[in-house]
């Protein structure tokens, strides 16, 4: 598919999707429609079921693949103009910090969900396959690692400060990296039909080069 014709304002919401998808097709516990939720810790409640918050709290600049070159490719002809060569600009490339943070009726059940997250994201280590939506494949995105961050005690108690009245719980935090946001500004290249080829003899003439002679040869 063309990189045109992806949404780009999806991207973010498809690899929250998609994450929503892994989690519930490998954690029977949170395998019900409404286990997995986007909402904050800010917005969860006490729980009479189990649930996941899957929160994205920060979008940052991918540093390492900020200024990559642009890609050429053809363009196929059109009936109304000849064939030419798109020249697509570089993605923007992010990556996506997330609070996942387990929800249940008791405390001990909480302990059986962080488990299997963990152990989880450590058989499968990024979305791929099967496990990454389509429209993170046609916009470029083929990989995308699921990476743990680690962090200090100031860094959560940084977190939930921001989560007024509400208790600290177990948060583990994960970077998903790099994240393929294509530019929607193509320029079109013309491709070179014609060339002229001009060939110049720049070798130095023999000394007893003179015009008579060139023109008996």
């Amino acid at each position: 598919m063309p990189m045109a014709s992806v949404d780009s304002g999806q991207v973010v919401r498809w690899v929250s999707e998609s994450l929503r998808q892994l989690v519930r097709a490998h954690i029977p516990l949170l395998a019900a429609e409404s286990a997995v939720v986007f909402d904050s810790p800010a917005e969860m409640d006490a729980q009479s079921e189990n649930k996941l918050s899957v929160y994205l709290f920060q979008l940052e600049h991918n540093p390492w693949l900020r200024n990559l070159p642009p890609t050429l490719d053809r363009r196929p002809s059109a009936t109304d103009r000849p064939s030419a060569m798109q020249m697509t600009p570089a993605p923007l490339v992010v990556d996506l910090m997330y609070t996942m943070v387990p929800y249940a009726k008791s405390a001990e059940i909480e302990l059986v969900l962080a488990d299997e997250l963990l152990r989880l994201f450590h058989d499968v280590p990024a979305l791929e396959g099967k496990w990454l939506h389509q429209g993170l494949r046609d916009a470029g995105n083929e990989r995308i690692e699921i990476v743990p961050r680690a962090t200090s005690l100031d860094g959560l108690r940084d977190i939930w400060s921001g989560f007024q009245g509400k208790a600290y719980k177990l948060t583990k935090l994960y970077t998903l990296t790099p994240v393929r946001i294509p530019s929607t500004r193509p320029v079109d290249v013309d491709m070179v039909t014609n060339t002229d080829l001009s060939i110049v003899n720049t070798r130095p003439l023999p000394a007893n080069f003179n015009e008579a002679s060139r023109c008996t040869d």
